[in-house]
C-alpha cells in the first residue's frame, strides 16, 4: 500500500467520522429541544395571574392544593402591556456571600423595574430604586446579588449580611403596581 493510498483512507475516516458526529449533535439537540419545550409551563394569560397576596403566603395544607406548582422551572406572567419577565434562576441558596437570583427579560420593547419588589416566603423584599432606574431591554437580564456590593447596570445587591433563599421556597416578582409578575420555586 502507498503513502498517498493511506493517506487517503485516512481523509475519508475522518471525513465519516466529522459526518457521524455532526449527525449525533444534530440528533441530541433535535431530541432535548423536544424534550425542554414540554418541560417549560406556557405563559400565563393575565385574568389567570394569581394575586400579589397569595404569593407572598405559602400554599394551603402545604403544598396540598388542586393544582400542584411546577417543579423548580420559571414560570412567566404577561404583563398588562405584553412584555414578559421571567425568574430564570436563584443560585447559591442559603449562602449570602454566593447567592443571586437572575431575572430575565423577554418581551419587546423596554422595561423599567423601578418600584418592582423581589420577595420570598418568609416576608424579605428587595424594591428596585427609583433612581438610578434599572431598564432591562429585550434579551436583557440583571441578577440580584443578596451580599453587599455596589449596583452596576446587569448587577444589584440587596446589601445583606444573612442568606434570603432556602431549597422549596417560592420566589416573587412584583411590578410596581403589586401585581405578580412571575414566581420561582428555588431548587
Amino acid at each position: 500500500m502507498s503513502r498517498r493510498s493511506g493517506q487517503n483512507h485516512l481523509f475519508l475516516y475522518l471525513l465519516l467520522n466529522v459526518i457521524v458526529s455532526a449527525a449525533t449533535v444534530l440528533a441530541v439537540l433535535y431530541i432535548w429541544d423536544r424534550v425542554r419545550q414540554t418541560e417549560l409551563p406556557p405563559p400565563l394569560p393575565e385574568s389567570t395571574a394569581p394575586p400579589a397576596s397569595a404569593a407572598t403566603q405559602p400554599p394551603a395544607g402545604a403544598g396540598l392544593t388542586a393544582t400542584p406548582p411546577p417543579a423548580p422551572t420559571p414560570t412567566q406572567a404577561r404583563l398588562s402591556s405584553g412584555p414578559l419577565i421571567q425568574i430564570t434562576s436563584i443560585i447559591g441558596a442559603t449562602d449570602p456571600q454566593q447567592e443571586y437570583v437572575v431575572l430575565k427579560r423577554l418581551g419587546e420593547g423596554d422595561l423599567s423595574l423601578a418600584g418592582w419588589k423581589l420577595q420570598d416566603e418568609d416576608g424579605n423584599v428587595y424594591t428596585f430604586p427609583s433612581s438610578p432606574e434599572l431598564i432591562l431591554f429585550k434579551g436583557g437580564a440583571v441578577q440580584v446579588y443578596t451580599r453587599v456590593g455596589n449596583d452596576t447596570p446587569a448587577e444589584v445587591f440587596w446589601n445583606r449580611s444573612q442568606a434570603v433563599w432556602r431549597p422549596g421556597e417560592w420566589a416573587t416578582l412584583l411590578d410596581a403596581q403589586g401585581n405578580v409578575q412571575a414566581t420561582y420555586q428555588v431548587p
